[in-house]
Protein backbone atom coordinates (compact mmCIF):
# COMPACT_ATOMS: atom_id res chain seq x y z
CA UNK A 1 0.00 0.00 0.00
CA UNK A 2 1.43 3.10 -0.57
CA UNK A 3 1.61 6.43 1.31
CA UNK A 4 0.05 9.58 1.50
CA UNK A 5 2.84 12.26 1.17
CA UNK A 6 2.56 14.26 4.18
CA UNK A 7 1.87 18.11 3.77
CA UNK A 8 3.93 20.74 4.41
CA UNK A 9 2.55 23.95 6.72
CA UNK A 10 5.04 26.09 7.39
CA UNK A 11 8.96 26.57 9.17
CA UNK A 12 9.52 29.44 11.63
CA UNK A 13 13.08 30.69 12.21
CA UNK A 14 14.29 31.64 15.63
CA UNK A 15 17.02 32.12 18.05
CA UNK A 16 15.19 30.09 20.77
CA UNK A 17 12.11 27.59 20.54
CA UNK A 18 10.74 27.22 24.90
CA UNK A 19 8.34 24.78 25.87
CA UNK A 20 6.73 27.10 29.01
CA UNK A 21 4.15 26.03 31.65
CA UNK A 22 0.95 24.56 30.25
CA UNK A 23 3.24 22.75 27.11
CA UNK A 24 2.77 26.53 25.20
CA UNK A 25 5.80 27.11 22.87
CA UNK A 26 7.77 30.46 23.11
CA UNK A 27 9.46 31.09 19.61
CA UNK A 28 12.10 33.66 21.10
CA UNK A 29 13.86 35.98 18.19
CA UNK A 30 11.80 35.18 15.17
CA UNK A 31 13.44 36.19 11.56
CA UNK A 32 11.46 36.76 8.54
CA UNK A 33 13.51 35.47 4.87
CA UNK A 34 16.06 37.76 6.08
CA UNK A 35 18.53 37.30 8.27
CA UNK A 36 20.94 40.47 9.28
CA UNK A 37 24.45 39.95 10.60
CA UNK A 38 27.20 43.00 11.45
CA UNK A 39 30.09 40.40 9.95
CA UNK A 40 31.29 37.60 8.43
CA UNK A 41 31.71 34.76 9.19
CA UNK A 42 29.28 34.73 11.81
CA UNK A 43 28.42 32.18 14.28
CA UNK A 44 24.91 31.85 15.95
CA UNK A 45 24.97 30.37 19.35
CA UNK A 46 21.63 28.64 18.38
CA UNK A 47 19.50 28.93 15.42
CA UNK A 48 16.04 26.74 15.36
CA UNK A 49 13.67 25.86 12.81
CA UNK A 50 10.00 24.78 14.21
CA UNK A 51 8.29 22.88 11.32
CA UNK A 52 4.82 21.66 10.76
CA UNK A 53 3.28 19.32 8.80
CA UNK A 54 -0.11 17.96 8.18
CA UNK A 55 -1.25 14.10 7.52
CA UNK A 56 1.60 12.48 8.66
CA UNK A 57 1.51 8.62 9.29
CA UNK A 58 3.25 5.93 11.27
CA UNK A 59 6.42 4.92 10.37
CA UNK A 60 7.21 8.72 8.14
CA UNK A 61 10.66 9.88 8.68
CA UNK A 62 12.03 13.24 7.82
CA UNK A 63 15.49 13.97 7.04
CA UNK A 64 16.59 17.65 8.04
CA UNK A 65 19.65 19.54 6.05
CA UNK A 66 20.69 23.03 6.64
CA UNK A 67 22.46 23.67 2.95
CA UNK A 68 24.69 27.13 2.61
CA UNK A 69 25.08 29.07 -0.99
CA UNK A 70 27.63 26.97 -1.78
CA UNK A 71 25.27 23.77 -1.64
CA UNK A 72 27.07 22.53 0.99
CA UNK A 73 25.80 21.15 4.32
CA UNK A 74 26.11 23.19 7.93
CA UNK A 75 25.90 20.88 10.65
CA UNK A 76 24.68 17.17 11.01
CA UNK A 77 21.71 15.79 9.45
CA UNK A 78 18.91 15.64 12.10
CA UNK A 79 16.22 12.64 11.64
CA UNK A 80 12.80 13.03 13.07
CA UNK A 81 10.19 10.15 12.78
CA UNK A 82 6.48 9.78 13.48
CA UNK A 83 6.16 7.39 16.55
CA UNK A 84 5.28 3.72 15.18
CA UNK A 85 2.38 3.65 17.29
CA UNK A 86 0.91 6.61 16.19
CA UNK A 87 -1.61 5.70 13.30
CA UNK A 88 -1.81 8.87 12.34
CA UNK A 89 -1.23 12.50 12.96
CA UNK A 90 -3.46 15.78 11.55
CA UNK A 91 -0.68 17.63 12.85
CA UNK A 92 3.07 16.88 13.38
CA UNK A 93 5.67 19.18 14.51
CA UNK A 94 9.51 19.12 14.69
CA UNK A 95 12.10 20.79 15.37
CA UNK A 96 15.47 21.21 13.98
CA UNK A 97 17.77 23.18 15.92
CA UNK A 98 22.02 23.93 15.01
CA UNK A 99 24.18 24.57 17.73
CA UNK A 100 26.10 26.24 17.53
CA UNK A 101 26.35 27.74 14.03
CA UNK A 102 28.75 28.83 11.75
CA UNK A 103 28.26 31.09 8.47
CA UNK A 104 30.93 32.05 6.41
CA UNK A 105 29.21 33.37 3.28
CA UNK A 106 26.31 35.50 2.81
CA UNK A 107 23.46 34.85 0.60
CA UNK A 108 20.17 32.39 -0.25
CA UNK A 109 20.60 29.44 2.30
CA UNK A 110 18.05 25.93 2.84
CA UNK A 111 16.52 24.09 5.39
CA UNK A 112 15.95 20.70 2.67
CA UNK A 113 13.25 18.61 4.27
CA UNK A 114 13.45 14.94 2.84
CA UNK A 115 10.22 12.67 4.08
CA UNK A 116 11.36 9.12 3.68
CA UNK A 117 14.23 9.13 1.60
CA UNK A 118 11.92 10.39 -1.10
CA UNK A 119 12.99 13.17 -3.66
CA UNK A 120 9.68 13.63 -4.52
CA UNK A 121 9.18 14.73 -1.33
CA UNK A 122 11.60 17.12 -0.89
CA UNK A 123 10.42 20.46 0.67
CA UNK A 124 13.05 23.59 0.78
CA UNK A 125 12.72 26.79 3.09
CA UNK A 126 15.37 29.62 1.46
CA UNK A 127 16.58 32.61 3.73
CA UNK A 128 18.72 34.93 3.72
CA UNK A 129 22.01 35.62 5.53
CA UNK A 130 22.69 39.21 4.76
CA UNK A 131 25.88 41.64 5.83
CA UNK A 132 25.00 44.84 7.45
CA UNK A 133 26.44 47.74 8.73
CA UNK A 134 26.18 47.89 12.66
CA UNK A 135 23.80 49.12 13.85
CA UNK A 136 24.54 52.70 15.73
Amino acid sequence: MSRKKPKFEYAIICDDIREEIGHKLSFIGIYGPHILVTKIPYVFPKLCFAISYKDVEAGHSFSIELINPSSKQLGDTIIVSMPKEAKRSIKFNMFAIFSPLNIKQEGSHKLVIICNDNDKWKQEVEFAIKLIDKVK
